[in-house]
């Protein structure tokens, strides 16, 4: 029996959400699985992802493959480094303690990163966001220059109209 690590589809239409299964390859995508690893919400990009990284390391253990998208999901968390790490130590390249200190390090760094793609993300929003404000700004008092432009050609056409009966001399009247 083939084991998969892979997404089994919830949510409404139009509304994913995933629950990662451990579920063997032949049975159908939503069907019968053996364990729930956790969830996904793509909504969500990093804080997105709820799992429980000893039982998804257990499984991969035990021969568990990840489909392509639970790959990419598992590279995320770090569970695949992990994975490797455990290996190495397994192969007494390293010990339990330099593994640990290795993964560590890779879960500030990436968190970090996170932090930084999450601010500039946010910078750019608001950057974006005040030059739309400039330009509608701009636009709006051009378009009350060009108005009260308008307006005042127009009341200097009617001006001299109303003026000229006003200015010609009456006649006298006759007795």
């Amino acid at each position: 029996m083939s084991l998969k690590i892979r997404l089994q589809r919830q949510g409404k239409k139009k509304q994913p959400f995933y629950h990662i299964v451990v579920a063997d390859s032949r049975s159908p995508r939503d069907g019968k699985y053996i364990e729930r690893l956790g969830t996904y919400n793509p909504k969500h990009d990093h804080e997105g992802v709820n799992m429980d990284s000893a039982k998804t390391l257990e499984w991969l253990e035990k021969g568990a493959l990840p489909t392509d998208s639970c790959r990419h999901i598992l590279t995320e968390q770090g569970i695949l480094f992990r994975k490797h790490l455990q290996r190495g130590v397994k192969k007494g390249l390293f010990n339990q303690e330099q593994a640990d200190t290795q993964y560590t390090k890779w879960v500030t760094e990436k968190g970090q990163k996170h932090t930084e793609k999450k601010d500039a993300k946010l910078t750019s929003a608001k950057e974006a966001y005040k030059a739309r404000i400039a330009a509608e700004t701009s636009s709006r008092e051009a378009k009350a220059k060009a108005i009260a432009a308008k307006k005042a050609a127009a009341a200097e056409a009617a001006a001299p109209a109303t003026e000229a009966p006003a200015a010609e001399p009456t006649a006298p009247a006759a007795e």
